[in-house]
Order: structure tokens, then sequence, then C-alpha cells
């Protein structure tokens, strides 16, 4: 497990607005092995790779076939106090890099505007669970819901 924090604050006196954008955030671009015809996605909203796009979600299971015919993954979890949580999710579609499918999520919190006010921290946190076999959505959840029993 990695957890992962970033703290977002003014420079200066003056507020900073972000506006909207379809990336930001956490952002993976998964192990160079994996393409359309060998890895899927799954989140918390059901969806999958084909419809996973401009969704939300509190969580995405990442997995595919790694070298040796061992089967590996990422779960990407989102914490509840994350600006515009459940955070849209941008991934790429089966179809880029000429056809190839590429794996690429983002968690991608300024899906719309985002005033940053000066002497207040935005803070962003995720966990990172890295697996090997096979991952379901009732065990991402359970992990989900663990960690924010505690602070991370």
């Amino acid at each position: 497990m990695v957890d992962f924090a970033t703290k977002i604050r003014c420079a200066s006196q003056s507020p900073l607005q972000i506006l909207a954008y379809r990336y930001g955030g956490l952002v993976w671009r998964a192990t160079e092995y994996w393409d359309k015809s060998n890895s899927e996605m799954l989140t918390s909203a059901g969806m999958s790779r084909d419809n996973t796009d401009s969704t939300r979600a509190k969580w995405i299971i990442v997995s595919g076939v790694l070298p040796g015919n061992d089967k590996g993954g990422m779960v990407l979890l989102s914490h509840p106090s994350n600006y515009n949580h459940p955070e849209p999710l941008r991934v790429w579609d089966k179809n880029t890099n000429n056809g190839r499918g590429n794996v690429f999520v983002n968690f991608t919190s300024a899906k719309k505007d985002w005033l940053i006010e000066p002497g207040r921290d935005y803070i962003l946190k995720y966990r990172l669970v890295v697996f090997n076999g096979k991952q379901d959505a009732a065990n991402a959840e359970t992990i989900w819901q663990a960690i924010f029993r505690q602070t991370i």
C-alpha cells in the first residue's frame, strides 16, 4: 500500500481560480505490457473500461496480465474529503495510441472550476493498493471502507 497526499496552497494573497479541465489530480500510466487485449478496469460505480471515462468513483481497480502470465494490478482509492468527491475519472479508451489501448487512469478533481483561497490548505489524499492475482469489487469496497476509519 502507498498513501499519497498533496497539499495545494496559494503562493500569494490573491485567490487562484483553477478552471475545469479533463486532466489533473492523481494520474497513473500503467505498465507498457498492458493494452486493450490483456487489461481491465472496474470502478466503485460498476463501470468497466468501456464506459468509465467521465464517470465518478470512490475507487478503481486496474489489472492485467504481466510477463510470465502472472496477473496483477492496483486499486486506486480516493479519500471522501477530496475536492469534488467522488472524483471524476479520465481514462484512455481502447483506441488510444493508434488502437493499441495503453492504460491510463486519472482521478481528476478539477473537472469543475475550483477556487483556491489564500490562507487555506487543500489536501488531496489517495491510497494505492498493489496486488498480485485478481481483485474484485467486494474486496476493493472493503478496503475503501476500512481505510477511512483511520487517517491516511
